[in-house]
């Protein structure tokens, strides 16, 4: 496995969780999307652990870079992720979310659970509610999208893409500065903070 985003007083913990774990080995520590791919390369991996202090946009970059491989590993998120942003980055590709309680207690067990399809199953009442909530939310999201102008919504949806401001602005033909009006008031009328919560609003409203 490989470890993507870690500072270095992460790294050496992590080292010390894994480090018993005889089915377990470490084969390198990257700091971005790129820096895996490239590891990827020269290395078959079964298992990347992604840190969350990458930030939510290298976390969607490299999932999404992982997922598109020939033989994607099984990608696993570290560290506590807001809900909405959760479920983004699991339509991404990751295959779970380890909360830093759950590291902090046994991380090679969890990891080989998952990377062996391991999942918690949940009750009929708790699945009900779950897809209630699903539901409720994606109308939510559906109706904020629709409210959005025409160009605001081509703006969300070239964040949605990964374009970048400058990207924006060519295709769009108008200046940076009007790109990123438009994106600020896509945020305050979508509800969200950052481009990736665009993103999960887009692609919820346009899924359902």
């Amino acid at each position: 496995m490989a470890v993507v985003g870690c500072d270095y007083v992460t790294a050496l913990g992590l080292a010390q969780l894994l480090q018993p774990a005889s089915f377990i080995d470490v084969l390198g520590s990257c700091s971005d999307s790129d820096e895996i791919l490239e590891l990827l390369a020269d290395h078959p991996l079964d298992l990347v652990l992604l840190d969350v202090a990458m930030g939510e946009q290298e976390l969607t970059l490299s999932c999404k870079a992982l997922s598109n491989t020939p033989y994607p590993p099984t990608i696993v998120i570290m560290g506590d992720v807001p809900e909405d942003i959760g479920q983004y980055l699991i339509g991404c590709g990751a295959s779970a979310i380890l909360r830093n309680e759950t590291i902090s207690e046994d991380l090679p067990t969890a990891l080989r659970m998952i990377h062996r399809g391991g999942a918690l199953i949940l009750s009929d009442t708790a699945r009900r509610a779950i897809k209630s909530r699903s539901v409720f939310l994606d109308k939510i999201h559906l109706k904020r999208f629709d409210d959005l102008n025409a160009r605001e919504q081509r703006v969300a949806e070239g964040v949605t893409s990964g374009l970048t401001n400058s990207q924006l602005a060519s295709s769009l033909h108008i200046s940076e500065a009007t790109v990123k009006l438009l994106v600020s008031n896509v945020m305050n009328k979508l509800g969200v903070g950052n481009r990736v919560q665009i993103a999960v609003v887009v692609t919820k409203a346009q899924a359902t």
